[in-house]
C-alpha cells in the first residue's frame, strides 16, 4: 500500500471521529480566550490586542488539543489490540509516520479555517491599522506553530513512552514550562509558540517575524530530530524500546539524519544573529574609559544604504575628518553595534590593520586601530551587518536600532562607528547621504533634505546636524504637522496612518496643550534651525524618551486602547492632550520620590490635562470628568477588600496579586497624585500654585537632583507633609 493511499485512509480516518473534532473546535474558539482572558503580549498597541493576544492564546491551546490528538491516534491501535496485526502487514515506522502527516494535515487546515473565521473582525478592530500581510504571517508563524510544534513533541514522546497518560502529562508540562519566567526571557526557548511581545501597527513587526520564523526553524529541527530517533524506538515484534531501537539501527539514514538535524538546531541556537552577548551583570561592568585627547573629530560623513529590508540588514561608508595633534601614531576605538562587521579601515588612502575587541556591551562593542602620525587624517571605514538587541531587552524584544520595510529607526553605534575622542567644537557637522523607498520619509535631529528619485523604488535624502549630540534618523510614512510653542515651532511627525484620528480636534488640541504648557511652566528650549520635534515611533520602544531636540510617543499612545483610558482624559482627544503634556512633564522634568513610588509624571500630567480642560471647556466640566472621578476612584481604591486587608493579598496567586496591585498602583498614580495636587490648589490658590510648578519645572527638585520630589512640591508651595495626603 502506498504512503498515499495510506495517508488518504489515516486522514479519512481522522475525519471520522469525535475527538479530532474537540481539537478543531478548541483551536477554533481559542483566540476567543486571547481577547480577555490571557494576554501574553506586552504591548498595547491595536495589533497586540486583537492580533497578537489572540494569535499566541489560540497557538496555546492548539498545541495541546493536538498534541491530545496525536497521542490519542497513536494509542488506538494499542488500545484495541490490532497493531500486531497492521504491523505485519505494514511497516510500523511508515504508520507512525502516515499518522504524524495525518494530524500535521489536520492542524493545517484548522489554522488555515481559523485564520479565516477571525480575519474579518481583526480587520474591523484594527480600522486603519490593519496589514493583511502581518495577519497571515501571525496566522502562520504563532498560531500554526502550536498545534505543529505539540503535535510533533506528543508523537516523539510517545513513541519513547508508549504511555498516553505519561506522554501527555510531559506535553502540557512542557507546553506550561515553556510560558513560565525564565522562558518567557530567551526568544529561543519558546519551542511551542514564539516570543511575542507586541506587534506594529504602522512601523513593522520586522523583529518579530525575524526571530519567530528563525525560533520556529531551529525547533523544527530539534523536534523533527527528536522524532526521527524516537521512530527507532517504535515497537515491533514484542520487542522493549531498548530491543526496538536494536533492530531498527539498520535503517542508518534515520540517526544519521536525526544528528544532522539536531547538530544543525544546535548550531543555529548558538550563533542566532539577533541578540548581542553583553556580560550578565552589565550593572557592575565598568568598561574602559578609551577616550584618545590627541586626536580630535573635525567632521563626519556618512553614506549609508538598506541592503535588504526584509532581512534587516544596512551597509555604509563613514568618512571622517581628524586631527593628530601629538606628532605620533594614535591607537583609536570605536564603538560599532555588535550586529555589524568592519569590512575595511584606511587613513588616507591607506589600509589600516583594526582588531574587533568582541565586548559586547549594551548591544555595540569595540573595534581598535592604529591612525599615523600624519596631522590631518582622513578615516574611513566600511561597515555593514544587522543591528542587534541588547540581551538585556530580549524579553522584551526592544531594539534600539531597527530596520524595516515599514520604519526606520538608527542612531549612534547603530548608524555608523562612533569615534572614542574630542570633538573639535559644538558644531562639528555629520552628515548621512541614503538612499529609501519611495514611499518613506526621512525625518532627524538636524535638517533632511529629499533628493531625486533612483528609478529603482528609491529616493535619495541628505541629512545633517552638528555637536555632541548623535545624529539620530527615522523613517516610516511620517507626516508632519507643525505647531508653535513659546514663538518657536514645534514638528510633530506620526504615521500617515494616523491622519483620520488626528485630524480635526485631534491636531487643535495638541496645540492647545503645547500653548497651556507654555504659558503655565515654560517653553522647551530650542531654536528656528533646530526645532523640537515629537516623533511617532514603534511600539517596540514601550512609551516615549527624549534626546536632545527629539522626544519620541511610542504609536501605542495612538491606539484605540490609550485613546479610551479614563485615566488620562475624558475622550481620544483630551488623551491626546495628556500625551503632549508628557513632553513637559515626563520628558522635559520627572517627578520620583524614594519615599512615595506613587509620586508619578501621570498624576501631575493628568491635573495638567483637568486645568487644560477647565480652560477650554469650563470648570463644570472638567470638575465631573476629572476631579470628582479622581474622588471616587481613590475611595474606591481605599475601600477595597485588599487595601483594608493587604494581609491577604500575600496568599493570592502571584498573577492575581500582581493585577491587584497594579490596579491599585494605577489609580495611586493618575488619580491619587493629581488630587493632591488639587488639593494643593485648593489650600494655596491657583496662581501660587502655577508659580510654584513653573519653578519646579525651569529649576528642577533640590533633594533627588534632578528629579522633582514629593518633599520639592510640599517645600514650594509652602505646605506640610501630610496636608494633601491621599484618601
Amino acid at each position: 500500500m502506498s504512503l498515499r493511499a495510506l495517508f488518504r485512509v489515516e486522514l479519512g480516518r481522522l475525519l471520522c471521529g469525535r475527538l479530532t473534532w474537540l481539537a478543531v473546535a478548541a483551536t477554533l474558539l481559542g483566540p476567543l480566550a486571547g481577547y480577555g482572558l490571557y494576554r501574553p503580549a506586552y504591548g498595547d498597541s491595536m495589533a497586540s490586542l486583537y492580533l497578537a493576544n489572540p494569535m499566541l492564546t489560540g497557538g496555546l491551546i492548539g498545541a495541546a488539543a493536538f498534541a491530545l490528538l496525536m497521542l490519542a491516534s497513536l494509542e488506538k491501535p494499542r488500545r484495541s489490540r490490532i497493531a500486531a496485526i497492521t504491523d505485519a502487514a505494514l511497516s510500523p515506522l511508515r504508520l507512525a509516520a502516515v499518522r504524524l502527516f495525518s494530524v500535521l494535515a489536520m492542524a493545517v487546515l484548522t489554522v488555515l479555517a481559523t485564520g479565516l473565521l477571525y480575519l474579518p473582525y481583526t480587520w474591523y478592530k484594527l480600522d486603519i491599522v490593519f496589514s493583511l500581510g502581518d495577519y497571515w504571517l501571525a496566522t502562520a508563524l504563532i498560531l500554526l506553530s502550536g498545534p505543529v510544534m505539540g503535535t510533533l513533541l506528543a508523537a516523539a514522546v510517545d513513541q519513547f513512552a508508549y504511555r498516553l497518560d505519561i506522554s501527555l502529562a510531559v506535553v502540557l508540562a512542557c507546553i506550561v514550562f515553556s510560558q513560565g519566567a525564565w522562558c518567557s526571557r530567551f526568544f529561543l526557548a519558546q519551542w511551542c509558540v514564539p516570543l511575542v511581545t507586541a506587534l506594529s501597527d504602522a512601523f513593522g513587526s520586522a523583529v518579530i517575524w525575524r526571530t519567530a520564523l528563525y525560533s520556529r526553524i531551529v525547533w523544527l529541527c530539534l523536534l523533527t530530530s527528536l522524532y526521527l530517533l524516537s521512530l527507532l524506538g517504535v515497537r515491533q515484534y514484542g520487542r522493549g524500546l531498548i530491543g526496538s531501537f536494536a533492530r531498527h539501527l539498520r535503517f542508518a539514514a534515520l540517526p544519521l539524519l536525526a544528528a544532522t538535524l539536531a547538530a544543525g538546531g544546535g548550531i543555529l541556537w548558538a550563533r542566532q544573529p539577533f541578540i548581542d552577548h553583553s556580560p550578565a551583570d552589565w550593572m557592575s561592568y565598568q568598561p574602559e574609559d578609551r577616550s584618545n585627547t590627541a586626536l580630535t573629530l573635525a567632521g563626519t560623513e556618512i553614506e549609508a544604504r538598506i541592503e535588504s529590508y526584509l532581512l534587516g540588514t544596512l551597509s555604509g561608508t563613514a568618512s571622517y575628518r581628524i586631527t593628530n595633534t601629538s606628532g605620533e601614531s594614535q591607537e583609536l576605538y570605536f564603538e560599532l553595534d555588535s550586529g555589524y562587521r568592519v569590512r575595511e579601515v584606511t587613513a588616507n588612502g591607506n589600509p589600516v590593520e583594526w582588531e574587533d575587541m568582541c565586548n559586547d556591551y549594551i548591544a555595540a562593542r569595540e573595534v581598535r586601530c592604529v591612525l599615523p602620525a600624519e596631522e590631518q587624517i582622513t578615516l574611513v571605514v566600511e561597515y555593514g551587518g544587522m543591528p542587534k538587541m541588547w540581551n538585556a531587552q530580549e524579553e522584551l524584544m526592544s531594539s534600539a536600532g531597527f530596520i524595516s520595510g515599514k520604519g526606520i529607526e538608527l542612531f549612534g553605534s547603530h548608524l555608523a562607528p562612533s569615534l572614542l575622542l574630542q570633538l573639535a567644537g559644538e558644531e562639528t557637522p555629520v552628515t548621512l547621504d541614503i538612499a529609501l523607498r519611495d514611499s518613506m520619509t526621512l525625518v532627524s535631529s538636524g535638517t533632511t533634505r529629499r533628493g531625486a528619485p533612483n528609478g529603482d523604488g528609491t529616493t535619495n535624502w541628505h541629512a545633517e546636524d552638528a555637536g555632541a549630540g548623535e545624529l539620530r534618523v527615522f523613517a516610516g510614512d511620517y507626516m508632519c504637522r507643525t505647531l508653535e510653542g513659546g514663538g518657536f515651532p514645534i514638528e510633530f511627525w506620526y504615521s500617515a496612518k494616523y491622519e483620520p484620528r488626528l485630524a480635526g480636534e485631534g491636531i487643535d488640541i495638541m496645540q492647545e496643550a503645547i500653548d497651556y504648557c507654555t504659558e503655565h511652566y515654560g517653553p522647551r528650549t530650542f531654536t528656528q534651525d533646530k526645532p523640537f520635534k515629537i516623533v511617532q515611533s514603534t511600539v517596540f520602544q514601550f512609551g516615549g524618551s527624549a534626546s536632545g531636540n527629539i522626544s519620541q510617543m511610542g504609536e501605542s499612545y495612538f491606539s484605540d486602547q490609550n485613546l479610551a483610558s479614563p485615566d488620562k482624559g475624558a475622550d481620544s482627544a483630551e488623551v491626546l492632550a495628556h500625551e503632549i503634556i508628557h513632553q513637559w512633564w515626563g520628558l522635559g522634568v520627572s517627578l520620583a520620590d524614594m519615599e512615595d513610588a506613587n509620586w508619578t509624571d501621570e498624576g501631575m500630567t493628568t491635573y495638567s490635562t483637568y486645568r487644560l480642560m477647565a480652560e477650554l471647556k469650563g470648570e463644570e466640566y472638567a470638575r465631573a470628568n476629572y476631579v470628582e472621578k479622581w474622588e471616587r476612584t481613590t475611595s474606591q481604591n481605599a475601600q477595597s477588600f485588599y487595601m483594608r486587608h493587604p494581609e491577604y493579598l500575600a496568599i493570592l496567586p502571584e498573577a492575581y496579586a500582581a493585577e491587584v496591585k497594579a490596579a491599585a498602583d494605577s489609580v495611586n498614580w493618575y488619580d491619587g497624585t493629581a488630587l493632591m495636587i488639587y488639593r494643593a490648589e485648593q489650600k494655596i490658590g491657583r496662581e501660587r500654585l502655577d508659580a510654584a510648578l513653573a519653578r519646579l519645572y525651569t529649576q528642577g527638585g533640590g533633594e533627588l537632583p534632578p528629579y522633582i520630589t514629593l518633599g520639592d512640591f510640599l517645600n514650594a508651595c509652602d505646605l506640610e507633609e501630610g496636608e494633601i495626603g491621599r484618601a
